[in-house]
């Protein structure tokens, strides 16, 4: 979320739900949860099954011929806040119904579905924190969800955002452990810098030049033994009556410590136009380093790749990655999808392209349905080619 837009959420809910009592701040809190009933099935069409190192949650996966189903039941509570402070705590639980397979050759269990929930108990603290809020300061602390376009988990640490001086937003963050608590993937939690007890730390500042219209963003992360990365980012957009329109450039260069690991970069760019909130489409175009792709970057995931978290092993796994791609999403109501295709070019002279569909339709204002395809195609040895079909039925309360 947009600090700005953070700073009137958080004004009007610390307004509304701020006491002096602590009893009545905990007795007025919010609780909220699901019950998802969630199955996956992937069908190997050319190329060899493949484990991605387990240790990278980020771009984890099996790839190979799997299928299982499983209820998940996720629950969380926040508390209101207590003059400027609020609690939260969520946590997530699975059961597997079925398996395909029981002699599954993974680095995390032998039944299909520990290739995507191999938390050892089956259960889980998802984001849970105390939070600090007086206006323009806000700091979070224990497991948290960092809005960042490199990273798409789950972080054991800290985030402090202040915005005193009008206009520039001064960030940072510290995490030791990462991992994943989802409908889709239920991870452990595992040390984000095995070689260094310091873990990861990111500094960074965003300048609004024309409020949120058109902002510059610079950065820094730190991994000691790992990576050193500095980055900026381009943000700009423009609305006319229902039409909005906007593009954002981004690029990132890891000096990377590791011993025989050349340093990395990677450069993206996108270019968006919608009508309303029910229809846009999106190009854009990603690039990465010749001899070691973007390297440790994505260590916590990213959002800048355009397909589904399982998705796009090419361009982020692979060196000398050229990324093209088109988006369509639309949301009307109770029902949205998005459909995207893009091709990858790799290695030396190695291709493949990538169709994604998803949607999500509101039987209810309670029950949800959810449907993601994902296809690999020109065939590929190094990324196998496959189908992936999974979803289920969403039930909230």
């Amino acid at each position: 979320m947009d600090f700005k837009k953070l700073l009137v959420f958080l004004s009007f809910y610390t307004l509304a739900f701020c006491y002096e009592n602590i009893d009545e701040a905990l007795k007025n809190g919010v609780t909220k949860g699901d019950v998802i009933f969630y199955g996956d099935y992937q069908k190997l069409s050319y190329g060899k099954a493949q484990n991605f190192t387990p240790n990278n949650l980020a771009t984890y996966s099996y790839l190979g011929n799997s299928g299982y189903l499983l209820g998940n039941i996720r629950l969380g509570y926040t508390s209101g806040f207590y003059k400027n402070v609020r609690a939260s705590i969520s946590f997530a639980s699975s059961i597997v119904i079925f398996n395909q397979h029981k002699n599954l050759l993974t680095s995390t269990g032998n039944i299909d579905a520990q290739k995507d929930f191999f938390n050892h108990n089956q259960a889980s603290i998802g984001e849970s924190f105390i939070e600090y809020f007086d206006g323009d300061t806000n700091i979070k602390a224990g497991r948290i969800s960092i809005a960042n376009e490199w990273i798409n988990t789950l972080a054991d640490g800290f985030w402090i955002r202040n915005k005193t001086i009008d206009k520039l937003l001064i960030e940072t963050f510290w995490a030791k452990s990462y991992g994943r608590i989802n409908y889709w993937q239920m991870t452990d939690f595992r040390d984000l810098n095995p070689y260094n007890i310091f873990g990861i730390a990111n500094i960074g500042a965003k300048y609004d030049i024309l409020d949120e219209n058109l902002t510059i963003k610079a950065f820094s992360y730190f991994a000691p033994e790992i990576f050193t990365a500095f980055g900026t980012r381009v943000h700009g957009s423009y609305a006319n009556n229902n039409i909005q329109m906007g593009g954002e450039f981004g690029a990132t260069y890891s000096i990377e410590h590791l011993p025989h690991h050349s340093n990395a970069y990677v450069i993206d760019l996108s270019g968006f136009v919608g009508y309303k909130e029910i229809i846009q489409f999106k190009a854009g175009y990603i690039n990465t380093s010749k001899e070691s792709g973007w390297g440790n970057i994505g260590i916590m995931g990213d959002q800048i790749t355009p397909f589904f978290i399982w998705g796009g092993k090419a361009i982020k796994t692979q060196p000398n990655g050229n990324l093209f791609y088109g988006m369509i999403k639309s949301k009307l109501q109770q029902f949205t999808f998005s459909i995207t295709y893009g091709s990858t070019s790799f290695g030396t002279n190695q291709r493949q392209n990538e169709f994604d569909f998803t949607t999500e339709v509101g039987i209810t204002n309670n029950v949800f349905m959810l449907l993601n395809i994902l296809n690999t195609h020109l065939d590929s040895s190094i990324i196998p080619t496959l189908t992936q079909v999974n979803g289920g039925i969403r039930l909230k309360f």
